[in-house]
């Protein structure tokens, strides 16, 4: 399956492997070390903004942050359908990952390391503004750092064909960063609304975000609820009737300066430039101690710790004979531990290494091991004192993650076309073709449970949805969804019986949650709705469902789970970023 386009007039092929992402305005593809977008109806305006964007020089001006439309792209009639840009970086990630506080502890970044980027992305602001360039839609999931260990982080810019300039508007805003000056504005794309003053509010949100961890109308009101309606009322995170988040940073992590600015911006509704010098000073000059979230109460009921740790649980397995094992990053070691609903009684050093490994464990005593940025699975042996290999394989890829799950008994992956399901057998691992596969297209996850395994198959910009059971493969049929709307997040979540697929769909401004429970041979048995933020607590809503949950991925990297649940026999665990805990029920 695949489309001939015309890239600077030369016919191209692209197909569904090679597609990125698929969004509500068009489809990204990578085609060779490039990006191309296409639009899935371009309209005259994308047309003739596209025209003078390439007939201006603007693509030539722009800084290298900015990922720009840099070559047209045409249909067989000449037709402007999209354009061609530089790729982002490989291991990038949304500015967004910043405001979690997790996020920057498990990966040891400091806040003077956010500075800088802050830094570098005011540059590039300045050099748009100078140029009469607005990006009008600036947020922190359009803004992308590339990680380097010892190294600065360095900015990318995406979404430039949104971007403000000549007569052309900007049409598109994130609530949570537009002006609040621009509320009243039904459509954004009827006429040039943003200003260097409007980006400058967004940047100053980006400030707060990403060094404090909260949005500067973020935390609880009594009486204004909403971001928005918060912004309305001026009422920001520095009032004392705010309550903030326990793991946000405390505001005199900003020095007073810092402070006094954005509170004119924020309380005041003063929409001033923002200095380079502030950046240079934005931090307190003494020492600010890394800010290490304390550990929530324990939930009310019978709840008891299995196991807490200074390090993070980055897998958790449930065995056939009851027990449990943890993978935990400490440091720079990763160690497997083995307990039960008595606690620990047992753990092994495996290796030193970054965070961001993944694992998946089967059979009992065989795990699985993922570099970060890697499609090759390390195979140990686990059961006996120390980890002993027994071979390497590789998976598939998809949104630039390995491709692999474990149930309690087998090991799954991807092999050109095939899903593959293997187990280790009289000491060699052996494996069977179980169902297909597209490339670099299909994803899935694994029951905790039972030999069950659910996903999709993502077809341009459709989704497929599947189970597979020991006893076949069976499709499970999400209900159309609206005109203009397309599925921004998708997920899985599993029960003994049941399986759910979770969908963020995105449409026309506005985000919300559905989640779809079948039987693990497809029916569909119900169906509930959910605001857009219930996607951070989907694994705890889903529960309530009757769904005994598991991890819903692939999930944003700014994603803080709230907890885990998991059932064992009679017992529900509650899994935490550095905490086990057990309940009978």
């Amino acid at each position: 399956m695949n489309r001939t386009v015309f890239l600077n007039q030369q016919p191209i092929k692209l197909d569904a492997a090679q597609l990125i992402q698929a969004g509500g305005e068009g489809m990204v593809f990578r085609w060779q070390d490039t990006a191309v977008k296409l639009y899935h109806h371009p309209t005259p305006q994308h047309q003739a903004k596209l025209a003078y964007w390439f007939q201006s020089g603007l693509g030539q001006i722009v800084p290298t942050a900015v990922l720009a439309p840099c070559a047209p792209v045409t249909d067989n009639n000449g037709s402007l359908i999209g354009f061609q840009m530089p790729l982002l970086p490989p291991g990038s990630q949304p500015l967004k990952a910043l405001s979690n506080p997790l996020f920057r502890q498990k990966n040891n970044i400091p806040l003077p390391t956010i500075v800088n980027l802050l830094a570098q992305i005011h540059a590039a602001l300045t050099y748009l503004h100078q140029h009469h360039i607005v990006i009008g839609d600036l947020n922190d999931t359009n803004i992308h750092f590339t990680p380097s260990p010892g190294h600065l982080f360095t900015p990318s810019l995406i979404d430039a064909d949104s971007y403000q300039f000549a007569h052309f508007p900007c049409p598109v805003a994130m609530p949570a960063f537009l002006d609040p000056n621009l509320y009243g504005v039904a459509d954004l794309g009827a006429r040039p609304s943003f200003t260097p003053r409007t980006d400058w509010y967004a940047f100053a949100v980006l400030l707060v975000k990403t060094l404090l961890g909260i949005h500067p109308y973020g935390g609880a009101h009594p009486q204004h609820k909403t971001i928005m309606a918060r912004a309305q009322a001026r009422i920001s995170i520095w009032q004392p009737s705010v309550t903030r988040p326990a793991n946000s940073l405390p505001l005199d992590t900003l020095s007073d300066e810092c402070q006094h600015f954005l509170r004119r911006i924020f309380e005041q509704g003063e929409r001033p430039s923002i200095p380079a010098t502030l950046l240079a000073h934005a931090l307190r000059h003494t020492a600010v101690p890394p800010h290490i979230p304390a550990p929530q109460p324990i939930p009310t009921g019978a709840w008891r710790v299995l196991l807490a740790d200074e390090g993070f649980i980055e897998h958790l397995a449930l065995l056939p004979n009851g027990r449990i094992v943890v993978i935990l990053h400490t440091g720079q070691s990763y160690k497997l531990v083995r307990l039960g609903i008595g606690g620990k009684w047992e753990e092994m050093v495996l290796f030193d290494g970054s965070p961001g490994y993944q694992f998946a464990h089967f059979g009992g005593q065989f795990l699985a091991v993922n570099p970060p940025q890697r499609s090759q699975l390390l195979l140990l042996d686990v059961g006996g004192r120390t980890p002993q290999k027994m071979g390497l394989i590789e998976t598939a890829v998809f949104r630039d993650t390995a491709v692999f799950a474990a149930t309690p008994q087998h090991l799954y992956r991807i092999a050109g076309n095939w899903i593959m399901r293997g187990q280790v057998q009289n000491g060699h691992y052996v494996e069977d073709a179980i169902a297909t596969a597209h490339k670099q297209q299909t994803w899935f996850q694994a029951s905790p449970y039972n030999d069950t395994i659910a996903g999709y198959h993502r077809v341009f910009a459709e989704h497929r949805f599947f189970v597979q059971t020991g006893q076949g493969s069976y499709d499970l049929t999400v209900p159309p969804l609206p005109a203009g709307a397309h599925i921004a997040e998708a997920g899985v979540a599993f029960s003994n019986d049941t399986v759910a697929v979770i969908v963020k769909i995105s449409g026309h401004g506005r985000s919300h949650l559905t989640t779809h429970v079948y039987s693990l041979n497809g029916r569909h048995q119900h169906s509930q709705d959910d605001a857009d933020d219930a996607w951070e607590t989907a694994p705890s809503s889903a529960f309530k469902t009757g769904i005994a949950t598991y991890s819903i991925t692939p999930l944003p990297a700014d994603y803080t789970p709230p907890a885990r649940l998991l059932r064992l026999g009679r017992h529900l665990l509650r899994q935490e970023p550095t905490r086990l805990l057990a309940a009978d029920s």
